[in-house]
């Protein structure tokens, strides 16, 4: 992967910087001979300067969708990252002589792709008659198509735009083939295959009309005994997930969930969101200790819109599962064989605890607010459902509570928590594996209680689930003397079987007032329902989110808004 980044860096590096074309050739002319450059799509921080990377990103999500002629499938396609044209600029140091590329877009949200051609360096643009035929069946409301175009006599570089369509997602361009003529007369050697431990020189985005004045937390959440307290008043908090708001291919803005969801459920004040992304290019870490500005540029502007629209953050620095990276990355960059050597490896401990120093010390481009200052963030924590797994409890206790102290080291505003999904010692109703949820929490440096509730995953009972819910805030409260949050709960409602949607959504609204129901009368303080999306989302994710809350769900959005309600009215009996 490294070798093909940097060739293609080399070849769509701009003319006037003297870096034209593929790696190779004597450096002396000749007769030109014919050549195929070939561009994976995989990095839009690898484009020229002449492209507009501020509003490019990658979308590497729900691959099937996304096929070539052949059948095999576009792993990662570039996405416009705003409704703006987008332009892809091509400039190999030698006349082209043809463009192809696979374009997908989406029934309902549209989107197009124009090819264009220069012949003076870039000063002048006229469009390509290309062909453009389609292929392959609709999946998901995914079309696909492959665009030709041949160029006329003398074209020094060419140029893909991705325009129209409602959503920046809606049009998305994968594996782009140019034939070109080389003379061998711009080769240049390419630059060093080892990382460096520095920020990734990726470009800018578009600057942002924002600042620390439109944040409107003045105090940071803290905790009083089993409270969470804000300016000294108790605070209760409801809310929801997004995990790919924070991603360039997310699909939607934070200003978009936010305006959407805060008008359909009043009071609505938290929202838990991923702050890690390990191992692919346009993720926070690419490689150890190197760090994509532009990933960083993104969540800074995920925390001021939050912080703008008056919701808290809770935020994960780390993933047990292998999704967006992970522990999984890690392990694959340490060579190790088990989650185990995540809490033990030094290597390993070294790049997680690079990473979250990097992010609390990291000064928000939008705000000039840093991190560990902004009481946008309402806690910290260490993971996402971290296990024990084959560690040892001693090994995993002894992890939580060394992390906790070195974010806290760091950071001493922000509360932390583990994450974790709240198993017991292999004596409760779910699963074996000991994480002790309450000997876990005791730790002096975790500040709150967390636990999780996914009755269809876990084979629990309607009882049991009422039940997990009640005695997890009780023994929090009680035996442990912290606030409790669910940071995460849902029913499954599948929309691609034959069952109706409709009874199936009736089964979860009945489902979620028990659980609210309990969630008030136990008094736990804080709510995060698995997961809240917009209706521009719907197509691409509603065939394998079977969690997924949509503002079309009419009945469940009720449910949210009524008990975010009272579960907020919980701060006036207190």
């Amino acid at each position: 992967m490294q070798n093909r980044r940097q060739v293609l860096r080399g070849a769509l590096a701009v003319a006037s910087a003297g870096l034209a074309g593929c790696p190779g050739g004597d450096g002396g002319g000749g007769t030109p001979s014919e050549a195929t450059f070939t561009d994976p799509c995989e990095s839009a921080g690898d484009l020229s300067e002449e492209s507009d990377t501020d509003r490019l990103g990658t979308d590497d999500t729900n691959t099937e969708h996304f096929v070539h002629p052949d059948g095999s499938t576009d792993e990662v396609r570039y996405v416009r990252t705003t409704t703006e044209d987008a332009a892809i600029v091509y400039a190999l140091g030698g006349e082209l002589r043809e463009a192809t590329a696979q374009f997908h877009w989406h029934e309902g949200e549209g989107g197009a792709l124009e090819l264009e051609e220069s012949a003076d360096g870039g000063a002048s643009w006229t469009a390509v008659d290309a062909s453009r035929e389609e292929y392959g069946e609709v999946s998901a409301s995914w079309h696909h198509a492959e665009v030709v175009g041949s160029f006329s006599e003398g074209v020094d570089r060419c140029r893909f735009v991705l325009t129209g369509g409602s959503e920046a997602w809606s049009g998305q361009l994968g594996h782009v083939e140019i034939a070109w003529l080389d003379d061998g007369t711009t080769a240049t050697e390419g630059p060093t295959l080892e990382p460096t431990a520095t920020a990734t020189p990726v470009p800018t985005m578009t600057p942002i009309d924002g600042s620390a004045d439109d944040v409107v937390f003045d105090h940071f959440v803290e905790t009083d005994g089993s409270d969470f307290v804000v300016d000294g008043e108790p605070a209760y908090f409801s809310g929801g997930n997004h995990p790919q708001v924070s991603r360039h291919d997310g699909g939607v803005s934070a200003d978009e969930l936010l305006s959407t969801w805060s008008d359909l459920v009043s009071g609505l004040n938290v929202m838990r969101v991923p702050a890690f992304g390990e191992g692919e290019d346009n993720y926070l870490q690419p490689a150890p200790g190197l760090f994509n500005e532009a990933a960083f540029e993104l969540l800074d502007r995920v925390v001021y819109q939050f912080g703008r629209h008056g919701v808290r953050l809770v935020m994960p620095l780390a993933n047990y599962w292998d999704w967006n990276g992970g522990i999984p990355q890690y392990l694959e960059w340490i060579d190790g064989a088990e989650k185990a050597d995540f809490y033990t490896d030094e290597e390993s401990i070294e790049w997680f605890r690079g990473f979250v120093e990097t992010l609390l010390e990291r000064e928000n481009t939008v705000t000039g607010v840093k991190y560990k200052n902004d009481p946008t963030i309402m806690l910290w924590e260490l993971a996402n459902e971290p296990r024990v797994g084959e560690a040892g409890y001693d090994t995993y206790k002894e992890w939580v509570r060394s992390t906790a102290e070195f974010i806290k080291d760091v950071d001493d505003n922000h509360l932390v928590s583990t994450g974790m999904e709240g198993f017991y010692d292999g004596d409760g109703p779910v699963g074996d594996d000991p994480t002790r949820y309450v000997e876990t929490h005791r730790i002096d440096a975790i500040d709150a209680c967390s636990y999780h509730l996914y009755p269809d995953a876990w084979g629990l009972s309607d009882e049991e689930a009422v039940d997990w819910i009640r005695d997890h805030t009780r023994d929090a409260h009680e035996k442990v003397g912290k606030p409790a949050y669910c940071g995460e709960f849902g029913v499954e409602v599948d929309r691609t079987d034959d069952v109706d949607d409709s009874e199936e959504l009736a089964v979860r609204n009945e489902t979620y007032e028990r659980w609210y129901e309990a969630l008030v009368e136990s008094g736990t303080d804080a709510t995060m329902v698995w997961d809240l999306r917009n209706e521009s989302e719907y197509e691409w994710t509603s065939p394998w989110n079977l969690h997924a809350i949509y503002p079309r769900d009419e009945g469940t959005v009720a449910v949210l808004d009524e008990y975010t309600q009272r579960i907020r009215g919980l701060e006036d009996e207190g």
